[in-house]
Order: structure tokens, then sequence, then C-alpha cells
């Protein structure tokens, strides 16, 4: 895709050199990681790559997607039933009574209506702002988040965790911004955020173990998601048992199995995600033991299946354009979570250069492929996008 765009060059970090221990030192110690000329020498192999920086024009750029796909009702399923054809029409008022009916998916109009929140956040004179203003208070409005209520109270397991995660981040993205539309979306949307917070707690407290798949239900994924709400709102019961829930799940983790990635339709990567979940809720030190069993060097051969290219242009059946978009998918989440994973290393240690480094030619490669699976990966992509760009150093 090409779009007005400022880039900067992905800083290149290396560790001082120290004296050099002892071979008792070592064999107590375990392994030792890659001296500093080893780190330069791996990182001339990798592609030259800068990151794209988000500017006001390449918002408007972005938001091009959710804003011609959030009035655009889901599709009607296209399985057909053995004995028994539903007849399917819309909900009547559907667009009084219905917050994320657009965007080809629930959960794709919950983070297609964050995107153009961010977006008229950051840039609130931007050309498209009048537009969007108008889009999400249509969307936002009290009888749309009473019909959205009305639904989950006996909607089951319909979009746990993953739909509920992107209304809690979109409610911490409209808390922490003092607009007075933004005030008055945010009371509007407070019934169906408790509801969501509570039926996410009882989730999270009776989950026995994580799920580690690279899609929509990953729980590292979606309790990153719900940080940035929980970070903002004061929800101290969701809090707990996200936390509790991480502990539970990762701090006795390692070895992470790079083998297993990518599946054939992610678009999370289970160890990158669990890596920047765990930077969130551990102290630094803890981070950094925990981190050091969990992930193998970058430069190992263990860790190259998270190195290897996204490629797109490899899936060319087009009943695959699913996974086609979900590959684009990947290339952005696997660019955030490395950004991610290096704050999180001190200053100086040379696996953040190459964790930035690998971030920045992911992110190229998904904004290269931006629409090439069309309207089944724009509508999901400008979000995915945006996680990126919010993650640039």
């Amino acid at each position: 895709m090409t779009a007005p765009a400022r880039v900067v060059v992905a800083a290149l970090v290396v560790l001082a050199a120290g004296t050099a221990p002892s071979a008792q030192q070592k064999q107590a110690s375990g392994p030792q990681p890659a001296s500093p000329a080893a780190f330069e020498a791996f990182l001339k192999t990798l592609p030259r790559a800068e990151h794209v920086v988000i500017d006001e024009p390449l918002a408007v750029t972005l938001t091009a997607m959710p804003l011609s796909c959030l009035d655009h009702p889901q599709a009607r399923p296209a399985t057909r039933g053995y004995l028994w054809e539903a007849s399917y029409r819309p909900v009547d008022d559907f667009a009084k009574t219905r917050i994320f009916y657009g965007c080809f998916d629930w959960h794709s109009a919950a983070n297609s209506a964050w995107s153009l929140v961010k977006a008229l956040k950051m840039y609130p004179s931007m050309p498209t702002a009048s537009l969007i203003r108008t889009k999400l208070d249509r969307h936002l409005g009290k009888s749309n988040v009473a019909g959205e209520v009305d639904f989950f109270k006996t909607s089951g397991p319909f979009e746990v965790p993953y739909g509920l995660a992107w209304t809690l981040k979109l409610q911490g993205e409209l808390l922490s911004w003092n607009d007075p539309d933004a005030k008055k979306w945010s009371e509007n949307l407070q019934p169906l955020v408790k509801l969501f917070s509570d039926r996410l707690t009882a989730y999270f407290k009776g989950l026995d173990k994580p799920v580690r798949t690279g899609l929509h239900p990953n729980s590292a994924l979606c309790m990153n998601l719900l940080f940035d709400y929980l970070d903002i709102a004061k929800d101290e019961a969701l809090k707990a048992a996200v936390l509790d829930a991480g502990k539970r799940f990762y701090t006795k983790d390692t070895k992470c199995d790079t083998a297993a990635e990518p599946g054939p339709t992610d678009f999370v990567s289970p160890c990158l995600s669990e890596a920047a979940f765990m930077g969130r809720i551990l102290p630094h030190d803890a981070f950094m033991a925990w981190f050091d069993t969990f992930m193998p060097p970058v430069q190992s051969q263990e860790f190259a299946p998270l190195r290897t290219s996204i490629d797109p242009s490899l899936i060319t059946n087009p009943s695959r354009l699913a996974a086609k978009s979900h590959m684009i998918g990947l290339a952005f989440m696997r660019a955030e979570e490395m950004n991610r994973v290096a704050a999180w290393l001190p200053p100086g240690d040379p696996r953040a250069a190459t964790l930035t480094r690998l971030s920045a030619v992911n992110a190229r490669q998904g904004m290269d492929a931006m629409h090439v699976a069309g309207y089944v990966g724009s509508h999901f992509l400008g979000a995915f996008s945006f996680l990126y760009l919010l993650s640039v150093p």
C-alpha cells in the first residue's frame, strides 16, 4: 500500500563488552549469550527495513477501511444446513439497536470503532474528523447500547473473550480522552462494559489453562487488549482476575514451542504475545529471568520460525482468502509484539535491536500486502496496522 508516512530507522544497539567468564562460571550459569560482535554480524544478515511512523495523512488513509465497513451489515452465513435452512434477515431497526453490526463480523466492527476513536483522538482536525464523529455518534447512541445489552444477556459464549476485550479496549480509549463526545460515548457504553467486565471476570477465573492458539481466543492476546482498559478504568475485579490468570498460566512456562508457529490460519504469535503480556505484569528482574528461559535466542535456529517472512502471495486458492488476510494480520501482530517485547528488555540488550529490525520487516510486509485479500482483509487490517503503529519506539 502506498501512503504518506514518515520513517525512522530501527536503532542498532550493541552490548558493551565485558570480562569473559571462566569455564567454571559458564558451566554454572548455563548457556551464554552471543557476543556483541556475533549479534552485529547476525543483524547484518537481516533485511534492511524502516519503521512506518503514523502521521495525519497515514491516519486518514487507514481510517478509510473502517469507515467503509462500519455501516456495512455483516454477511449472512455461507454454509447451508443438512435438512433445515434458516431464513436469515436483519433484526428490526438494527441501525438503532446494535452497535457493532458492520465490518464482516462483530469483533471487527468493535476494533474498527476503536481505530476510528484512536485516529480522531490523535488528529482531531483530520479531514475525515466530522464523518468519523457522525458515524461514532450513530453507533454509540443509548438505544444502540441498550439493544446490545439485551442481546448479550442471553448470548452465551458469543465473542468471549476476544470481541468483549476489544469493546473494553474501546472504552479505555474513550475514558482517557478529554473530549465532550468521548465522555458522552463512554457514558452510553458503560452498561455494556459492566456486563462484559463481569463476564470476562468469570471467564478468566474459571479458565483452568490458557488458550494458546494463534487465533481469536488466545488468552495472552485478549489480556493484552484488556490492559489498555485496565490501566485507565477502576475495574479492580477484572484486573485481579486477569493478573491472577496470567500468573497461573504463564509464570512456569519455559521453552516456548516456536516450531509450531505459524499455524496455517494464525494471525497472532502465541510465543510473542505471551512474552509481551508477561512484560506488563512482572517486575523487570523477574521478567528478564522468565524471558531468558522462555524465548530462544533470537539468532538461534529455534527462533527461526518467528523470523520467517510473511508472503501472502503463496496463498493462491480463492477459497483461502481468509487465511491470506490472517497472514497479513500476523505480519502486523508480530511487528507490534516484537516492539512490545523489545521495550521490556534493558537498555543495551542486543536482542532489542534484532526484535526491532524484525518488527520493521514484518510491518513493511503487512503494509505492502494490506489490500491483496480484498474486503476479507480490509475489514480488520486497519485496526491491526494501528496496533503496530502505536508500538513503534
